[in-house]
């Protein structure tokens, strides 16, 4: 852990309920206060538990020197743990203290036993610099210290020291044990060891070298490392270390910390080793299942375009998933600050932007949708969704969440509120029609005149005309939306249905003439009635967006085992921008020359779909002020 940097947030962070839970399986020991002469603990790991012998309730809250107090007949182990501090306050550094000893109070003898401990006090600052907690690392390193003394002591207390160890580790938490120099012969194993190996009672393992006990061991290269240990006398430390062997039946790979130590005699020769072992598969397999499910949230981020942030509220810095920046038009960039990213909310949406940020200040959820303006230029739709996390007090400290982009949907609820717009137009301009109509008729003029009764039905006809054509549009779309399209296919003449269609409008049109030579053509497998909604579609489209006049040239050739149909104008034509987006739902060009004309977005988007569902391709070619080419093709029926 390096130097670290923290706001004082009187505490709240390491007191805090996510803190601590992550703490308490860390390898670090003690969060210390640097409120001297105090020092209070707020912090503490399960290791730590298990080698302090005290309770997590008897730690947390109180004075480190309360709850360890130093031994009164030799107070050198509380004097060098608290120069240690003193030190890591006054240059503001990192202080290691490799062995020294302190005495623990054992509630099981009633008495202060000797204890040796290794450990490191790292420096935590606050925004002024000033050291204001000390991460502790702590390891009890007694069983090394004790074994290293047996194997210098006198004869005549080898048994005495024996038995004192039996009786502080056998039943330790920590896996402990001893081996010869030569062959690994186990010279000494406590309870915790037994249990990882799987082996029985330490006086079963007594006299057997572990890799006949765990051959496994030896396949995976533990003999090597055990060799150089005791013929180089540096010791090996470890992490994380897996080893593959049977434990219940099954082989199976766990995970341990392993510490393992040159053991030496009276002539200070190397006579064997010590091994500590502290198994952490749990705490692996966990881990592993967090980075797994962190990944996949992270793909699935990535596969979604949803962008994830978690914002100090202490601090305001901000910690975001790449999606985030490439979604605010920032690609790999990594170091974007609040600020930055609040910057580039359109100005329009920046005050409802902080009201739902006060908002969720109190309430805890943060939801709004606003527009953003990407150093492009290019303007996007974000929703944004977050939770704030409170201290136990009710201070706000953390807010996570997520944005996604929600520009399509938005363009497209927008074109959806146009068409209801334009479609409430459309059904009012025939109703008002026919309402005038009926009025006429009403006041009883010139009902008695056949002429004049004729040219009123034919207007109410081809008003009530319109409007059907207008409500089986909306239900076709309504079947769309629900998948609820059927066809019904027979074997039909398409030229027949092209001149029938063409024909409705030789009168009708007197300058826009609709032309088309049939060719010979297969009889085609198809739902007359959608087909020919769809020549009506086209040949109507040719002619309003050819206000100028001109001819429509209309054509169905076979080609490939198809028919191609082709429907040219030579109107206005459309921009490429257009080309690919002309047959999508609600879509309207936003232009001059056309928003004007009647129409509401759906039609060619109907006759894609009954196309489509014919098997079929259909397209447009189109050049501004020259006209346009929409064109569909049919497969024809194979011949039996």
């Amino acid at each position: 852990m390096n130097n670290a940097y923290s706001e004082d947030l009187d505490d709240s962070l390491y007191k805090g309920e996510m803190f601590q839970s992550f703490f308490k399986d860390s390898p670090q020991s003690v969060v210390i206060k640097a409120n001297a002469p105090h020092y209070t603990i707020l912090a503490v790991s399960d290791r730590f538990i298990e080698i302090s012998m005290k309770s997590r309730a008897e730690l947390l809250g109180q004075n480190l020197f309360d709850v360890f107090p130093d031994n009164t007949k030799d107070p050198s182990g509380k004097e060098r743990a608290l120069k240690a501090i003193t030190e890591v306050m006054k240059t503001k550094k990192k202080v290691d203290l490799p062995i020294y000893k302190y005495d623990i109070y054992s509630s099981e003898t009633g008495r202060m036993e000797p204890f040796y401990w290794s450990n490191s006090n790292q420096p935590v600052f606050n925004a002024a610099g000033k050291v204001c907690y000390i991460v502790n690392t702590t390891t009890n390193v007694t069983a090394q210290v004790m074994l290293k003394e047996m194997a210098a002591t006198s004869e005549e207390n080898l048994v005495l020291q024996q038995q004192r160890l039996n009786k502080m580790f056998l039943k330790a938490p920590m896996g402990m044990a001893l081996y010869s120099k030569d062959d690994f012969i186990i010279e000494y194993a406590n309870e915790a060891i037994c249990k990882m190996w799987n082996k029985g009672a330490p006086e079963e393992v007594l006299g057997h070298s572990i890799f006949e006990l765990i051959p496994s061991l030896q396949e995976a290269g533990y003999r090597e490392i055990y060799s150089q240990v005791v013929n180089t006398g540096v010791p090996y430390l470890s992490k994380e270390s897996p080893v593959t062997y049977d434990r219940n039946g099954v082989m199976e790979t766990y995970y341990f910390d392993l510490n393992l130590e040159p053991v030496y005699g009276p002539k200070k020769e190397i006579t064997g080793m010590l091994s500590l072992a502290n198994e952490v598969t749990e705490q692996v397999i966990a881990r592993k299942d967090i980075e797994n499910a962190e990944e996949r949230l992270r793909l699935a981020s990535e596969a979604t375009g949803i962008g994830s942030w978690d914002l100090n509220l202490q601090t305001r810095e901000i910690i975001y998933s790449s999606s985030l920046a490439d979604l605010f038009g920032y690609p790999g960039v990594t170091n974007l600050s609040h600020e930055q990213l609040r910057a580039v909310i359109h100005p329009e949406d920046t005050g409802a932007v902080e009201i739902a940020f006060q908002t969720a200040l109190i309430s805890g959820k943060y939801n709004y949708q606003a527009r953003i303006i990407r150093p492009d230029k290019v303007i996007y739709w974000i929703k944004v969704m977050g939770k704030v996390l409170f201290s136990k007090e009710g201070t706000p400290l953390r807010m996570l969440g997520t944005v996604m982009d929600i520009t399509e949907s938005k363009h497209e609820e927008m074109q959806k509120n146009d068409f209801i717009a334009i479609a409430s137009h459309e059904l009012k301009t025939p109703l008002t029609s026919l309402k005038a109509y009926a009025q006429l008729l009403k006041t009883g003029k010139g009902v008695s005149d056949p002429v004049f009764v004729n040219s009123i039905g034919t207007r109410i006809e081809g008003q009530i005309n319109k409007m059907t054509k207008l409500v089986y549009s909306f239900l076709d779309l309504s079947k769309i939306e629900s998948n609820k399209t059927e066809l019904t296919k027979e074997l039909i003449d398409l030229n027949q249905i092209i001149q029938d269609v063409a024909s409705d409008y030789l009168f009708q049109e007197k300058n826009h003439p609709v032309s088309f030579d049939a060719e010979e053509l297969p009889l085609i497998m198809a739902d007359r009635h959608k087909i020919t909604q769809v020549m009506d579609n086209l040949i109507s489209n040719a002619i309003k967006y050819s206000p100028q006049g001109g001819k429509v040239e209309v054509s169905a050739k076979l080609q490939n085992q198809e028919v191609l149909v082709s429907v040219i104008d030579h109107g206005i034509g459309i921009d490429n921008n257009h080309t690919l987006k002309i047959f999508d739902r609600f879509y309207r060009i936003d232009d001059l020359q056309v928003k004007n004309a009647s129409g509401f977005g759906i039609g060619l988007y109907l006759c894609a779909d009954i196309i489509a569902r014919h098997n079929g391709k259909i397209g447009l070619n189109s050049e501004p002020g020259i006209g346009s080419n929409f064109y569909f093709t049919l497969p024809v029926q194979p011949k039996h």
